[in-house]
Order: structure tokens, then sequence, then C-alpha cells
């Protein structure tokens, strides 16, 4: 391109030292010299746009088709952690409706107590979006729908469920707390007993049941994400 603008653009010099051809001739030359320019120049500037459109296009459903597979990772791994919340509560919920005779009552028919919670660490598989939203590419996903429902799960559903378990992990280290470093010899039974400890798994029943629907929200976000994602595909 660069070759034949430079060769028109000598034929317009050329033309304008041409003695040979009248003011008119040489007019009517040079504006089809330019008009050939002209038009050269459009058109490299429509097909390097149209390609580069193109390569956008390919690296969003690149992106998008890596990114169902990441959803659905994210999915499993949400799942496990609302399983693992419903265990703990279980577990929370029959510690408090111990009393001593309970207790007693365990110990004779030779039973354990299960006295301890579960710390919980969500995997969410985010490094392909960030990496995607940091190169400047997301707006290159030219479904709008899609975009801002990416957007919300990852800049809005996901720091919720960290901030979720971070607050959790406060509450269960403070109980953990209790229970290793009670008094010395005390029996754990007597230690799950005390008003303290009863409080304490109080916040985390109630925490843990209120919380769980964050869980379900991001599950039900993922899932909405890859059905338009499919329906991107399948057009």
């Amino acid at each position: 391109m660069k070759e034949e603008i430079i060769k028109h653009s000598k034929k317009i010099y050329k033309e304008m030292n041409n003695n040979e051809h009248s003011f008119k001739e040489k007019t009517k030359e040079i504006v089809v010299e330019i008009l050939i320019i002209v038009f050269a120049v459009t058109l490299s500037i429509w097909l390097h746009s149209w390609s580069e459109e193109r390569h956008q296009q390919k690296d969003a459903q690149t992106f998008l088709i890596g990114l169902k597979e990441d959803l659905q990772n994210d999915i499993s791994n949400l799942e496990d952690t609302k399983k693992l919340l419903n265990e703990t509560q279980q577990q929370v919920s029959f510690v408090l409706q111990l009393t001593p005779k309970k207790i007693d009552s365990i110990k004779a028919n030779n039973q354990q107590i299960n006295s301890g919670t579960n710390f919980i660490n969500t995997l969410v598989n985010n490094g392909r979006y960030e990496g995607f939203k940091s190169s400047g590419k997301i707006n290159t996903i030219e479904n709008q729908n899609i975009r801002n429902k990416i957007l919300s799960y990852y800049q809005q559903t996901i720091p919720q469920i960290a901030l979720v378990e971070n607050s959790y992990e406060k509450l269960t280290s403070r109980y953990v707390d209790l229970l290793m470093y009670g008094k010395e010899d005390e029996d754990i039974n007597i230690t799950l007993l005390k008003k303290k400890t009863k409080i304490i798994l109080s916040g985390i029943d109630n925490f843990t049941k209120y919380n769980k629907k964050s869980y379900q929200n991001a599950i039900k976000e993922a899932r909405e994400i890859i059905k338009e994602i499919d329906k991107e595909q399948n057009k």
C-alpha cells in the first residue's frame, strides 16, 4: 500500500510539471490520482479495522469457551463449600444442644463428640478473567448481557464470597482457640458447655445459616453465564 501511494504521488508531481498538458488536463489527471490515493488509504484502513475486529472477536470467543470451563469448576467448588457449611452447621447445632447429661450418655456408649468446625477456602478460577480484563479486551465481548453478567460475577459476587470466608475464619479461629488454649488438663467437653463457647458457636451457627445463600447466588450466576455463552455460540 505504501508503494502504491508513492507511485501515485509521483504521478501527481510529474503531471504538475508536464508542459505538454493544459491546466485543465493537469487538473483532471491530478484529481484522478488523488482520488485513487484516497480510495487506497480508505480501503487499507477499512481492511485493517475489519481484520482487527475479526481477531478481537476470535479472542473473545476463545475467552468465553475457556471461561465456561472455569465457571463449571467454580460451581463444583462452591457446591463443595455449601456441603461443608451444612456439615459444620449440623456439628455446631449438635454441640449447642449438649448438656452434662447428654455428654455422660455419649461417653457411656463409648461414642465420640465431634466438636470441630471446618475451615473453608473456596478456590475460584479467576486467572483467565483477570488476564483478559487486564489486557483491556473485556469490551470485545459484543454481547452486553454476557459482559455485564461476567463483570458482576467476578467483581461483586466472588469478592462477597471472599469477605464471607474471611469473617467465617475469624469466628472459627476464636472457637478453636477456646478448645486449644483452655485450662490445662481441662476436659474439652467441659469447655463445650461454657457460656463463652456457646456464644461463639451461636455466632457461627447464625453466620453459616445466613451466608449459605451467598454461595447459592454465586452458583446461580455462574450457571446463567454458562447458559448465555451456550446461546451465543449456538447462534
